[in-house]
């Protein structure tokens, strides 16, 4: 399956070589099999709710749907080169205390009539709500991507107090895992280290007219480690979204400024290691907020702006 995409990504590329595009380059093992460049292309200015900030964004085939502080939602069709805006709209969890800030597609349909697979969205605030933090909203999008519904709440119990601040979620929709990612104290302190658990992906329910709440606990954990325990060269920075793609946990950072720049990081899931860390600030512009894979490539959203990254 690697060697497919590699393949299809390499064709995608050379399609993108001939435009105007500039290019960059990164450091650490290749991502592809060409040269270790990428091209960075603005695709769209966003057009969600005015005056909140951008937040969480996936892609599922050529549906984007980009997520704002407190739950606004905005759906696009994506034709490679542009995006078409649907609706904006609430979130079925929208509220003051939701900064929405990854969404994520899993594997499940809520229904054997819905076109779109549950959207597990972060909710990212650093206090208790009703007695839980660290809460994934789980929304079951129209299929005519103009509303949706909460439809089930995930709650991680974390007794030890693992994470110090808001976890941020994302699924391996590969290989059905759930993984957290946050930090062990605040995103700037000198004293932060970035925790990563692992979960088998929850079922969700199906039945009943209320939301379901499942609860996640320590013992549920298969994996719980500290990056910093296999790379010291974790930049101090403010953590953004998350993307799963064959293994590769992408991680964009940073605020698109001088003291924090912004950066991609490629963490090797199975072997605890960084594959690659890229410098975003000139392939991008502003701080960057979650990123999703498109046939082959990868969008980036910032605040008010969408990329299209091309790696050769």
């Amino acid at each position: 399956m690697m060697k497919k995409l590699l393949l299809s990504l390499a064709i995608v590329g050379c399609c993108a070589y001939a435009s105007a595009q500039d290019r960059y380059y990164y450091s650490g093992p290749q991502l592809r099999l060409a040269e270790s460049q990428f091209s960075s292309e603005k695709i769209a200015d966003l057009q969600g709710e005015p005056k909140h900030s951008y937040q969480g964004m996936d892609c599922w085939g050529e549906t984007v749907v980009s997520l704002q502080h407190k739950g606004f939602a905005t759906t696009y069709r994506h034709n490679g080169n542009s995006l078409t805006k649907i609706a904006t709209f609430k979130l079925g969890s929208y509220a003051e205390t939701n900064h929405a800030n990854v969404a994520s597609f899993t594997t499940q349909y809520f229904a054997k009539t819905d076109k779109f697979p549950l959207l597990f969205v972060s909710q990212c605030y650093k206090k208790v709500v009703d007695g839980q933090k660290d809460v994934i909203y789980v929304e079951r999008l129209a299929n005519d991507l103009k509303s949706s519904k909460l439809v089930a709440k995930i709650h991680f119990k974390d007794v030890s107090g693992l994470y110090g601040y808001a976890v941020q979620w994302v699924v391996d929709r590969e290989n059905k895992f759930l993984y957290g990612f946050g930090n062990t104290v605040e995103n700037l302190s000198a004293d932060n280290k970035h925790r990563l658990v692992k979960f088998k992906l929850p079922t969700i329910p199906t039945k009943g007219k209320k939301a379901a709440t499942i609860t996640l606990s320590e013992k549920d954990m298969l994996e719980n480690y500290i990056i910093e325990d296999y790379y010291t060269g974790y930049y101090k920075q403010v953590g953004q979204g998350l993307m799963i793609k064959h293994g590769y946990l992408y991680m964009p950072v940073g605020l698109g400024t001088a003291e924090h720049p912004s950066l991609l990081y490629v963490w090797d899931l199975a072997k605890r290691k960084m594959q690659n860390t890229i410098d975003l600030s000139k392939a991008t512009a502003g701080e960057l907020e979650d990123c999703a894979e498109y046939m082959g490539e990868l969008l980036i959203q910032t605040q008010g702006e969408m990329y299209q990254l091309r790696f050769q």
